[in-house]
């Protein structure tokens, strides 16, 4: 059976939010939040938290995470978390599950739903999606997602997609920011360019659309909650009080 190893990129320097991966929730920080939930999944052999901040580093080695340190230049999530795995010897037959430092309300079963879904495909990306609110339909932070009938992703964009325009009604989705790679296609992500629609949505699945590769769709029932901003964290921490995984292993 295939390695399952979750990558959860992590760095202080976020635009909208500095220092948020060592914000606190219910007296945690977000990062621990997210590793302890990732720990969970069932299908996962390794949990890996790849940063280029050594504050990040010293709390997570405190409570018992694998740190591998990456640098500081990479801006995209999964490229951080693609270093870590190469530097670490990661196989190229491994399922690698990025999961945003940011999603501290993250199901575990999201990740096995993501594995396994790649894992019974011939698609070498993936990312869940799931459906988005209105109010999340029209939020820049959000990323919409169109898909075929065949549940192949056909754009991303963080402007509201589909129009709403048209006689038919769809269902408006969005990305949820669980995101399942084949370890080649995760190193072979590394050396791709960045291309000029990547650059307008700032999305980084998009460039794996400019450049041909098909990404799949993989639809979930849970909502996720990223925290982009102190609204978010508390929005997040109301969440949290009554969360049963989080009740699971607070001290």
């Amino acid at each position: 059976m295939q390695q399952v190893i979750v990558g959860i990129p992590a760095r202080m320097g976020a635009s909208r939010f500095p220092g948020k991966p060592l914000a606190e929730i219910m007296g945690i920080p977000m990062i621990q939040h997210v590793y302890m939930r990732s720990i969970r999944a069932k299908t996962v052999d390794r949990v890996i938290i790849a940063t280029c901040d050594e504050e990040i580093r010293v709390i997570c080695e405190a409570f018992g995470a694998e740190v591998v340190m990456t640098d500081r230049n990479i801006e995209r999530p999964s490229l951080r978390v693609a270093a870590a795995c190469v530097q670490i010897g990661i196989p190229d037959d491994a399922i690698v599950v990025v999961v945003q430092g940011d999603e501290p309300l993250v199901h575990p079963e999201m990740i096995d739903q993501a594995a396994s879904a790649l894992r019974s495909s011939d698609f070498h990306i993936g990312t869940l999606v799931g459906e988005a609110t209105e109010d999340e339909w029209n939020d820049p932070n959000e990323i919409k997602v169109v898909c075929s009938i065949s549940n192949q992703v056909l754009y991303m964009s963080r402007s509201p997609i589909p129009s709403n325009e048209g006689v038919v009604t769809l269902a408006a989705t969005k990305q949820v920011a669980i995101m399942p790679f084949r370890m080649r296609m995760l190193r072979q992500f590394q050396s791709l360019a960045m291309a000029p629609l990547e650059t307008i949505e700032s999305v980084e699945l998009v460039r794996a659309l400019e450049h041909g590769i098909p990404v799949l769709a993989i639809p979930t029932k849970f909502r996720n909650v990223s925290v982009d901003d102190l609204q978010g964290l508390r929005e997040a921490e109301i969440m949290m009080a009554n969360d049963p995984v989080y009740l699971e292993y607070r001290s």
